[in-house]
């Protein structure tokens, strides 16, 4: 797996997205596992292809936003189940652009998480525990 270059935050709520090429058709659904401003761990049905490069509809809960950026595959997992035929797949997404929107929506979740002291880093730096609300 990659080296990663910023904290992975575990959403407090579920936050859905649609996976699409480029200028293209809808490929996918899938829920985000933890993301962080670098990437993301998205679950999903689809096999994704290591190295394509999507467009991700982010969609978070409360309050409601819908947040676009391109994306692309670094890491696939392969969990389908054989005996039910049920496909899973765990896929490393490397973030190619995120909005200044979309950085302050993950600021806000880091918000509702209590980081380890360190001292001389800012919040966004650090390493995160989710609170339960």
């Amino acid at each position: 797996m990659a080296e990663r270059h910023s904290p992975r935050i575990v959403p407090p709520a579920p936050i859905t997205v649609a996976i699409e090429e480029d200028d293209g058709p809808l490929v996918a659904y899938g829920v985000i596992a933890d993301i962080s401003g670098s990437g993301a761990c998205v679950w999903t049905d689809a096999h994704l292809a290591v190295g394509s490069t999507l467009r991700f509809r982010i969609s978070f809960a409360h309050p409601p936003e819908v947040h676009e950026m391109a994306g692309a595959v670094v890491w696939v997992r392969d969990d389908r189940d054989r005996r039910t035929q049920n496909n899973a797949f765990q896929c490393g997404i490397e973030w190619l652009g995120a909005t200044q929107a979309c950085r302050i929506r993950l600021r806000s979740l880091a918000q509702r998480a209590v980081p380890p002291a360190q001292p001389g880093r800012q919040p966004y730096e650090k390493a995160w525990v989710v609170l339960d609300n």
